[in-house]
């Protein structure tokens, strides 16, 4: 570590979520994280971002895989196989808008088989449990410290 941390280049960080519900800084990566996780975030799982602001007034976006996990939808290749069928049963059954059913996931208009690696190759995203924070807020700090060495220096001079 330096003898000068470059993480106190850090100002405050900002949460934000589908409905941009914490709009105060937030004194740590930790705090930011925290957020997130709380009951009080709207969708983050759908939409988030954390944001170091420098002191220079630098803003530095943090990777979402600080806060976000990508997990495999189904199981198996037998729990995807159901999915789409049941899913087949409900468009045949609903018309078109039944069509519009998790077409992120698998389009109804391939073919079965592709539709069934799509399905077992898609992920879900959520948010890193809690009982990751302390692992996944030493890893942001080195991050971040490397992303402020990496930046180029600024012109006081404008």
């Amino acid at each position: 570590m330096h003898d000068q941390d470059r993480l106190n280049q850090v100002f405050a960080y900002r949460t934000f979520d589908f409905r941009n519900r914490f709009p105060d800084p937030l004194p740590s990566f930790r705090a930011a994280l925290e957020c997130l996780q709380s009951e009080v975030a709207y969708l983050p799982d759908v939409d988030a971002e954390i944001v170091a602001y420098l002191k220079d007034g630098r803003a530095i976006p943090m990777p979402d895989a600080f806060f976000w996990q990508r997990k495999p939808r189904f199981a198996s290749r037998a729990e995807a196989q159901e999915w789409v069928l049941e899913r087949q049963t409900k468009i045949e059954q609903g018309g078109e808008i039944g069509q519009l059913v998790n077409t992120n996931i698998a389009d109804p208009r391939d073919t079965l088989e592709k539709q069934i690696e799509d399905a077992l190759n898609s992920t879900a995203t959520q948010v890193i449990p809690s009982a990751l924070n302390d692992e996944t807020c030493r890893a942001a700090e080195r991050w971040l410290r490397a992303a402020i060495d990496a930046l180029p220096p600024v012109d006081l001079c404008r």
